[in-house]
């Protein structure tokens, strides 16, 4: 298939799967391709073209940005920002290329300081609401997609360092051609964690050393280059660490390739594969089911750059132990973890195997909860709803606000949940995953919620609808403290006599008691009843407790954003729970709608 066909096909099975596009231009639909599959392609992370739509801002005025959201994958909620070209065999021009990217900085700056004249209401907008959802420690990310390849290796590897001069305050910069895209397709469409069978060229004949099944080699750097560049990001299913472009790292490698390959064995760790089997026959090696751990970044830099003379690479050949599928992946995942500890890796993979976390597992798919705690695992058609679908971060995030009701960490700052004094309480023996379960599916209802405008437009647009579309972890943690105070784990005045003591009323309000479930009744109108609550809570409690505090900030000289104000625990402590009271106990639809929902019918 040629080049721009197989794009052409690509864009046309968007627009049959999806009618909402159809009327989109296919530049649009060029870059929501390269979205769906760089960022939504997850089971967990499922692509919402309604979604999706709010986000591409590329038109007039959109300060060369194309789309700009939060990346579903990221622990933080990274802001992704996009660029993509897409045409037929037009050779991307450098300078072109430069002069988007500069813009894209300048915009960038000028957003951070709130100047916003001049660029389009959308960009702003979602710009607004991708900072606004991203956490404490989160950071952006610029990619350029295009339909272009380079001709050869040398310009693609000359051509991230020349663009990403362009960049003064984001140097985090992607660049993807052709290739890499349909790689990623490829990838995604085809769910391989593992390259059925392949092969490397050895130094020597027979030149191995072994322990027990597994060996030590000295891999050709040509032969791994070609590898590379026929299977691409394959060869990286099992690999714990995503591909972090950067001049550091890369150019330090790119230079001992050009200027010290001799050395380069000396100098560089190598990589670690993990197989099923493999055979030498000569100085041919070859590997069945495999996938490299260790080494993503000397593998893809090593695949880029010009090999003049060939050089060899240490390479451990891992045999994965185990008698089932099972046993073997977490052997595999405790290598990789063991040999990664000292890079970026997610959290959550470090995680993915431990006890707590396979028992958790079991236990939610007793309830009918698809719990992705490993990449590339993906439910059946068993699991028909999106809240019967989640992560491990998902869990957490839902459980930080949910279970020990801290809703400022959950949204600003979710990486607290990997503390010990936090995780066990989360994902531990005393987890309950009933209540995991009516978490998620509240989580479910207020991202519905936050899409019905026709509901959100008659709040005030200055505390209530801003409250409305960022506080969903503050109304997760007042439901979750309502239904703990109905099943009587602890009581209002147990709460309300230790409001200004944060730290002694943060042990009180996260104990469980013998709580299993938020939701005690199943109804059918109960999508219905939801909306009303939030509506209420985003109205009269979280807009009331924010229009408090913007009069405080307004009288002390001091600006006060919605996300500032939701980013703190102790808002929800001193402000909301006070509240949450009165409104419980006087609003007589509140109450009615919450116990029809969470007070048991059984209760005497």
């Amino acid at each position: 298939m040629a080049d721009k066909s197989y794009f052409d096909f690509q864009i046309s099975l968007l627009k049959d799967k999806y009618p909402f596009f159809k009327d989109k231009q296919d530049y649009h639909l060029f870059s929501i391709l390269c979205i769906k599959y760089y960022f939504f392609s997850e089971a967990t992370t499922p692509f919402d073209p309604e979604k999706i739509l709010d986000c591409i801002t590329d038109g007039a005025n959109d300060g060369g940005i194309d789309a700009i959201f939060n990346d579903p994958l990221s622990e933080s909620n990274d802001v992704i920002v996009i660029q993509s070209k897409y045409y037929n065999n037009t050779k991307l021009n450098d300078g072109d290329v430069f002069t988007e990217l500069v813009k894209i900085d300048e915009t960038l700056n000028n957003l951070s300081k709130w100047k916003v004249s001049g660029y389009s209401d959308k960009m702003v907008s979602a710009y607004k609401k991708a900072m606004n959802e991203m956490e404490e420690d989160g950071k952006i990310r610029v990619y350029f997609f295009t339909s272009y390849n380079p001709d050869n290796k040398k310009e693609k590897t000359n051509n991230f360092k020349k663009y990403s001069k362009a960049f003064n305050s984001y140097g985090d910069f992607n660049i993807y051609y052709m290739d890499d895209i349909k790689t990623q397709i490829d990838v995604v469409d085809n769910g391989k964690v593992l390259v059925e069978k392949d092969k490397l060229i050895l130094d020597k004949t027979d030149n191995y050393l072994e322990y027990e099944d597994s060996i030590i080699v000295n891999i050709s750097a040509a032969s791994l280059q070609d590898l590379q560049n026929r299977r691409g990001n394959a060869l990286l299913g099992l690999n714990l660490r995503y591909h972090i472009k950067g001049p550091l790292v890369d150019e330090g490698i790119k230079k001992t390739i050009s200027k010290d390959c001799d050395n380069f064995w000396y100098k560089n760790n190598g990589i670690l594969i993990v197989c099923e089997d493999y055979e030498i026959s000569g100085n041919v090696l070859h590997l069945n089911n495999f996938s490299i751990v260790n080494g993503g970044q000397t593998t893809v830099m090593i695949g880029k750059s010009d090999i003049i003379k060939d050089f060899y690479i240490q390479c451990k050949i891992i045999v994965a132990k185990g008698n089932s599928d099972e046993e073997r992946h977490n052997f595999v995942s405790s290598i990789a973890e063991a040999t990664n500890t000292q890079k970026p890796i997610k959290k959550a993979d470090l995680k993915a195997n431990s006890f707590e976390q396979v028992q958790l597992k079991m236990e939610l798919k007793k309830i009918g909860v698809f719990y992705a705690s490993k990449k590339g695992e993906k439910p059946t058609s068993q699991y028909n709803q999106p809240y019967l679908i989640t992560t491990l971060e998902g869990v957490g995030k839902v459980s930080l606000a949910g279970v020990l009701l801290m809703p400022g960490s959950a949204r600003s700052n979710s990486q607290r949940m990997y503390q010990d004094e936090y995780y066990y309480s989360i994902f531990g023996a005393d987890a309950r995953p009933g209540y995991i379960k009516d978490l998620l599916r509240i989580d479910y209802y207020y991202e519905k919620y936050k899409k019905n405008y026709s509901v959100i437009k008659e709040l005030d647009p200055v505390t209530s609808q801003p409250m409305a579309g960022n506080g969903k972890t503050f109304t997760i943690a007042i439901i979750s403290f309502l239904a703990k105070i109905i099943q009587g784990t602890f009581t209002y005045d147990d709460v309300l006599s230790l409001i200004n003591d944060t730290d002694t009323v943060k042990t009180v309000v996260r104990r469980m008691g013998s709580m299993e479930k938020i939701i005690q009744n199943n109804l059918d109108n109960e999508e219905e009843l939801f909306t009303d609550i939030f509506v209420l809570i985003s109205d009269e409690i979280l807009g009331y407790c924010y229009g408090n505090a913007l009069d405080k900030a307004k009288n002390a000289n001091i600006s006060l954003a919605p996300s500032d104000y939701l980013k703190d625990d102790k808002n929800f402590y001193k402000d909301i729970i006070p509240r949450l009271k009165t409104r419980y106990n006087l609003n007589k639809q509140f109450k009615k709608n919450i116990d029809s929902l969470l007070e048991s019918t059984n209760k005497k």
